[in-house]
């Protein structure tokens, strides 16, 4: 670890603010700040304030540069900073970048092309089945997928991600000694043993406030090529995230949902507002990103299951009404309709008047 970053490390424990930490590596050396601070303090508090340099005043040892490493290292987390190889060029793009992250598991996953898919903490069943159809299908197309851990369909991505064996990464708006929500404990250590990561702007011990979740919104989406909204009510955290991927450049795409659904209701008018983040299937997705998926239709049809291949083996004998397809595959009314908006969005099956349905061109 770079001497630098180690005392980033201790400046963000003691909480100062990022713009303090840019300051103070942009304009001293680790000796200055080390063994000259007296000397350097009226430099200090004309370009921060004189509350951050009695922190330092009171902070700045060698023994707590190391006690600031051994927290660390008891809670199994490691850190980066700005200035070390692992960070990410994408996020260096962004305004007010993080000085330091600190993570758990797989840190080169920072540096792979990745996807960030957002939504409701309250998703309806058609939120949690498009959420695993784009995290299922884009990771299975190389993209890493990231998003928050959070209840609803954060859960969603990582889960439907760990189901195709792809890689995820997760964003949390605490410190990882201790996972929010504590229900997500075992979610969050399956995404490590299975080669993802943990990523947080936050040291150990650091609990999360409704201001950390709104920054790591900002790094969700900066991490990520494009972000992905799903639904997300009027007064969601996730439209957070969708301005955040706006200012800072990134593509937005926005699924449609219910149009009498609360749930939806803020994720429809963005689509109302800005048309062309209008999305339905992965293979758009991948288009607009420039990105060919390692996928190909054959492979797609051979991984259906359950459900799914039941409607799609019904219909290789010729298009079929909704009633003739719930009797021939004997699933219930609500989750067939449900089925069956996803399979229709994965192309794979196509919609016709009178309620009928095909095989898409897929097939």
């Amino acid at each position: 670890m770079k001497e630098i970053t180690k005392l980033i490390l201790l400046f963000d424990n003691i909480a100062l603010p990022q713009s303090a930490i840019k300051y103070l590596c942009e304009n001293f050396t680790e000796k200055e700040i080390l063994g000259g601070l007296e000397k350097n303090k009226e430099k200090i508090i004309s370009g921060t304030k004189e509350a951050v340099y009695l922190k330092l005043k009171n902070a700045i040892s060698a023994e707590n540069i190391e006690k600031t490493l051994s927290k660390l290292q008891k809670y199994g987390v490691k850190a980066i900073s700005y200035y070390d190889d692992e960070y990410p060029e994408q996020l260096k793009n962004i305004p007010n970048f993080p000085m330091v992250l600190y993570y758990r598991g797989d840190v080169k996953l920072l540096k792979e092309k990745s996807i960030a898919i957002v939504g409701t903490r309250r998703p309806t069943s058609y939120g949690r089945e498009a959420t695993r159809y784009f995290a299922g299908a884009l990771s299975q197309a190389g993209l890493v997928t990231v998003s928050g851990l959070a209840y609803g369909l954060d859960m969603e991505v990582a889960l439907a991600t760990l189901d195709k064996k792809g890689k995820t990464i997760a964003v949390l708006g605490g410190g990882l000694d201790s996972i929010y929500p504590s229900q997500n404990s075992a979610l969050a250590e399956s995404i490590v043993q299975e080669g993802g990561l943990l990523v947080s702007l936050y040291p150990p011990l650091r609990r999360p406030t409704q201001y950390s979740f709104l920054e790591r919104n900002r790094v969700i989406s900066g991490l990520a090529l494009g972000t992905i909204i799903i639904e997300a009510g009027e007064s969601s955290g996730t439209l957070n995230t969708a301005n955040h991927a706006i200012e800072q450049g990134r593509e937005l795409f926005v699924v449609p949902a219910n149009i009498f659904s609360e749930a939806s209701a803020g994720s429809n008018k963005l689509i109302d507002q800005m048309p062309d983040t209008f999305t339905m299937s992965a293979e758009h997705v991948l288009k607009v990103l420039k990105i060919e998926g390692t996928k190909k239709n054959e492979e797609k049809k051979q991984q259906i299951i359950g459900d799914e291949k039941l409607i799609v083996s019904a219909l290789y004998e010729g298009a079929l009404d909704f009633d003739t397809l719930k009797e021939r595959t004997k699933i219930d009314p609500k989750s067939l309709i449900s089925k069956l908006t996803m399979l229709e969005i994965s192309g794979l099956i196509k919609k016709l008047p009178n309620n009928f349905y095909e095989l898409g061109t897929d097939k």
